[in-house]
């Protein structure tokens, strides 16, 4: 499979406006978006932990990141403001000499601990492959390798066991009737997407 394959076959990384409703609509119990962790991580890669919200668009913009979603400038300082009254990040008016004073961020403990948790836990959907796992992938590479490792193999048995309990439903399919049928179509597709995310897994460095 080539490097620009993803997961299920297809180029998944891409730059379009859809990836940035993805951004923003792909929501765990936190509350907060893959965008959101993948400024923190950024904001955690930084030099000396703090970044300015140019270098820090920059930044997400130049980077592998940048491959996987599209994140306007706008919705990005919505995501700095909001994470600050979170308590997630600092936001401290840095001042230039000759030049417009700058909001510089960095990370509390409380984003630093939200973030490596958010790194460390697999996906749980085939289809959150696309966006949430690469991100963290991504992340977990630049800022602990071992966490990479780890997070590749949890996958994977993620992977392993839906695969498994996809394949126990199509078996179980019963009945010739129209929507019976596409049931089974629909399972069928669930499971080669499966199969296929898990084949990419496998193909990891993080797996050799």
């Amino acid at each position: 499979m080539s490097s620009r394959s993803g997961p299920t076959g297809e180029r998944p990384l891409t730059g379009d406006k859809a990836d940035a409703t993805a951004a923003t609509t792909s929501r765990r119990s936190t509350g907060r978006s893959a965008a959101e962790y993948a400024l923190l991580g950024l904001i955690a890669q930084s030099a000396f932990g703090k970044i300015h919200g140019y270098d820090l668009a920059r930044s997400f913009a130049e980077s592998g990141l940048g491959r996987i979603l599209r994140l306007e400038s706008g919705m990005l300082y919505h995501f700095l403001k909001k994470m600050v009254r979170a308590g997630l990040i600092t936001s401290t008016l840095e001042h230039q000499a000759g030049r417009p004073d700058r909001q510089v961020h960095g990370l509390t403990g409380e984003g630093r601990d939200a973030l490596h948790a958010w790194i460390s836990a697999p996906v749980r959907a085939t289809r959150e492959i696309r966006l949430d796992f690469l991100i963290k992938l991504y992340l977990a590479r630049g800022l602990d390798p071992a966490r990479a490792i780890a997070l590749v193999a949890d996958q994977q048995s993620v992977m392993r066991t839906r695969a498994a309990r996809l394949t126990e439903q199509v078996d179980d399919v019963q009945g010739d009737d129209v929507d019976n049928a596409f049931g089974d179509t629909v399972l069928r597709l669930r499971l080669a997407q499966t199969r296929a995310a898990l084949d990419w897994l496998e193909g990891l460095p993080e797996s050799n």
